[in-house]
């Protein structure tokens, strides 16, 4: 009886922890950027809520750039994999589609630059042509690095992954540095060395992928990726109108914003790790599925079980360090550390929708996506547009949980029709969204009674372990015996 293919426990973490590194590394990097470029005569909250209105058009020049491109080549490497003329001819034209839309994006924006500028408040920002190329340049190269670290992980290219990604995160910081003390001593010097560090690895990316595959765009190997690609993209989209509308609801406090910036970029820093375990785990996920579902459901589920868990215990872990970095800066920048727990504990939201749609990306119904994200994209615009006048900060992120459980769930019932796999609801979902409910709970206490922000955020450190203890109690007692702990 065929009982199909078991997970090389020890491959895989190895893998997802070289992953993780590299995923984290730009954004420990940045924890030494950001306090050497803070303070007095340097950058304060207002320069940083440039930087990230910034980064709202950053990453809409990545995602229309993409196209959806890193996961598209994810998903079809394993149609192409057995024929290397066709498979090399499919790596040329995504990078070159790439590019491609990148010149399109410029050709856009440089049309409607004053209508762009127009849009914003902060007399910086209404200049468009200082700073918005700069940061259309990053978003693109960002696009040629990110589909390259697809391309490598499928490739299981672990040494090439590994030194793009410490290119990236050097590089990247360190003209950061000198694009603010040599260049311009505000948010335009920041996203200068940015652009220039980002382009110099697009740059590595591009010689090494041609110097493979050649220059080629083959109209009729890329149709079936754009197909598919076309539906996430929209996602994508909708996506990001619901990660940085809150930016632009934001943006005419612009110390508010720098302050709920700060706590979101140390946010980001989790999202970028958890991308990394997701960078050891969808591939091997993918692999199980293609050699049949059923037979190796029991796999799949350990292994999203594996991923939730380590998410979790990021978020965990990463707390209490995040508030007490926030007390290296000089400004109100240190209010940062009151938001962190609540900021943070979105991201297990993060991880659900991760898990729930891989079958639907697997059976290839992207446009599941695009019905579920509009629904949760119209109710976090309305409620940006009722809660932030009233609670600012808070209601931005009031209004991103609501838009998170409308995603979670929307996926959930989708994936549930197209595969039968019976999940664990309690490890994968009851559970989870108990720790969120309770971060918010602990927030209203904080908020309304005053309370030292380091109390609360304590307990939440110890409900996540809790939790993860009572779930997972059989495997530590397995885990446990096996090392001779216990008998």
């Amino acid at each position: 009886m065929d009982t199909g293919i078991k997970i090389d426990n020890k491959e895989f973490f190895k893998l997802s922890f070289l992953y993780t590194a590299v995923a984290a590394l730009p954004p420990v990097l940045n924890l030494f950027v950001r306090p050497l470029i803070e303070g007095e005569n340097k950058l304060v909250p207002t320069d940083f809520s440039q930087i990230e209105i910034t980064e709202t058009i950053i990453s809409l020049s990545f995602i229309i750039a993409t196209f959806a491109m890193n996961n598209a080549i994810s998903r079809f490497y394993y149609d192409h994999l057995d024929n290397k003329k066709n498979f090399n001819r499919l790596i040329s034209t995504v990078f070159n589609s790439i590019l491609i839309r990148g010149v399109f994006i410029f050709l856009i924006a440089y049309i409607f630059r004053n209508q762009i500028g127009k849009l914003f408040s902060q007399p910086e920002l209404q200049d468009f042509s200082s700073y918005g190329f700069t940061a259309l340049c990053i978003g693109i190269f960002r696009a040629i690095n990110v589909t390259a670290f697809a391309l490598f992980r499928n490739d299981k290219k672990v040494r090439l992954y590994l030194i793009i990604g410490f290119l990236v995160g050097f590089l990247r910081s360190g003209f950061q540095l000198l694009g603010v003390f040599y260049y311009d001593m505000s948010f335009i010097g920041y996203i200068s060395g940015s652009a220039v560090g980002n382009g110099i690895v697009a740059a590595i990316i591009l010689v090494y992928i041609y110097k493979r595959a050649g220059i080629k765009y083959d109209i009729k190997i890329i149709r079936p990726s754009n197909k598919f690609a076309f539906p996430l993209f929209e996602f994508a989209f909708v996506v990001w109108g619901i990660n940085f509308a809150d930016r632009y609801f934001l943006e005419g406090s612009p110390d508010i914003l720098g302050i709920y910036s700060q706590a979101l970029l140390l946010g980001k820093g989790i999202e970028i790790i958890i991308q990394g375990i997701q960078g050891a785990s969808q591939p091997e996920i993918f692999r199980l599925m293609k050699n049949g579902i059923q037979k190796n459901v029991e796999e799949i589920k350990k292994l999203s079980n594996l991923f939730i868990v380590q998410s979790q215990l990021l978020i965990a872990a990463a707390i209490i360090p995040a508030m007490l970095y926030c007390y290296l800066f000089k400004t109100d920048l240190r209010l940062a550390s009151g938001l962190i727990a609540i900021i943070f504990i979105r991201y297990i939201f993060r991880t659900q929708y991760i898990i729930f749609s891989w079958p639907v990306y697997f059976e290839k119904k992207t446009q599941s996506f695009l019905y579920v994200n509009l629904i949760a994209l119209f109710a976090n615009l309305i409620l940006l547009y009722l809660l932030v006048p009233l609670w600012q900060a808070y209601g931005a992120i009031i209004a991103y949980f609501v838009s998170q459980i409308i995603q979670v769930g929307g996926i959930y019932i989708i994936q549930k029709k197209l595969m039968q796999i019976n999940w664990n609801l309690n490890k994968l979902l009851r559970f989870p969204l108990f720790i969120v409910g309770l971060t918010g709970f602990a927030e209203i206490i904080k908020v309304q009674f005053g309370i030292n922000p380091f109390i609360p955020a304590s307990f939440i450190v110890v409900a996540i372990l809790v939790s993860l203890t009572w779930l997972y109690k059989n495997e530590i007692r397995g885990l446990l015996i096996k090392w001779k702990v216990i008998g």
